[in-house]
């Protein structure tokens, strides 16, 4: 067992989870990590860094982590162990918060880390501490009480992160190497439909293709090639719900080389192929 104690919490409504973990070993996220769902990270105690979409960043106690949906996530450990509190939700679960509002609770995640202060942890850790409690109760209010909950925390920590606008949470400042590899990252996401190699990307970087590829790995948590497939997958799997382009178009514009390829590719991280995705989720 790697965790001393861990709470997983059935979601009263549809679309709303919650889980709180204490972990005692050192523990690193699954690999193909993104999903529909919006994700919140609050770090109680110990260190991880924290890959989110082409930067990485060092997550303290007080942290409060947004990933916005469809984001490439990954979490590597620092200290042995942690305790953290992780909660999700899909659209469609605030509809009814938002109405008549202009406030949208999805531009919260235009800031992907906020580091609370000793009053501001106080009041999340309060509305966490909420959330948590009325996910076990599971009462004829919960559905609206986490509803309503949820929505003063993102409210809350919107207004944390404009108080935090002139000292934004930076990436991980230590090694001049990851902003080597968030620039690479960053290629990556801007090029997925190139024809990207680790050749290409240690001339046009100037970083010898075995140190990229290992210093890569380790600043990021993905192999080169597995974070390039990533990000293809993850835009391939937009189109695919679209009824725009089909399959053997949609292969060549996120720069699979062969249908084969990237059929062989989706099915092995979706386990499904994407003509099944399609028919399955698509419009």
């Amino acid at each position: 067992m790697n965790e001393a104690s861990s709470e997983r919490l059935n979601p009263v409504p549809s679309g709303f989870s919650i889980h709180r973990a204490h972990r005692i070993t050192p523990f690193t996220m699954p690999l193909h990590h993104y999903h529909d769902a919006y994700e919140l990270y609050y770090m109680r105690s110990g260190e991880r860094f924290y890959f989110i979409k082409d930067r990485t960043y060092r997550i303290r106690p007080g942290d409060l982590v947004l990933i916005d949906k469809h984001v490439l996530h990954k979490t590597q450990h620092i200290t042995d162990t942690h305790e953290r509190i992780l909660l999700h939700y899909r659209d469609g679960f605030l509809d009814a918060m938002t109405v008549d509002c202009d406030w949208n609770p999805r531009s919260v995640f235009a800031h992907p880390v906020i580091r609370l202060n000793l009053k501001q942890q106080a009041v999340v850790e309060g509305l966490l501490d909420k959330l948590l409690a009325e996910s076990k109760l599971q009462t004829p209010e919960s559905p609206v009480y986490l509803k309503v909950a949820l929505t003063e925390l993102l409210l809350y920590a919107g207004r944390c992160a404009r108080e935090q606008a002139d000292g934004a949470v930076r990436s991980e400042p230590d090694n001049p190497m990851f902003e080597r590899i968030s620039a690479v990252a960053a290629y990556i996401n801007d090029h997925y439909a190139d024809d990207l190699s680790l050749t290409l990307l240690s001339g046009l970087f100037h970083i010898n293709p075995h140190y990229l590829s290992r210093i890569f790995n380790k600043v990021t948590g993905f192999s080169f090639v597995e974070y390039v497939n990533l990000v293809r997958l993850k835009e391939a799997q937009r189109l695919l719900l679209t009824r725009g382009p089909n399959v053997t178009e949609v292969a060549e514009s996120v720069g699979f080389e062969s249908l084969s390829h990237f059929g062989r590719v989706f099915k092995a991280s979706m386990g499904m192929s994407p003509k099944e995705y399609r028919k399955r989720f698509g419009s």
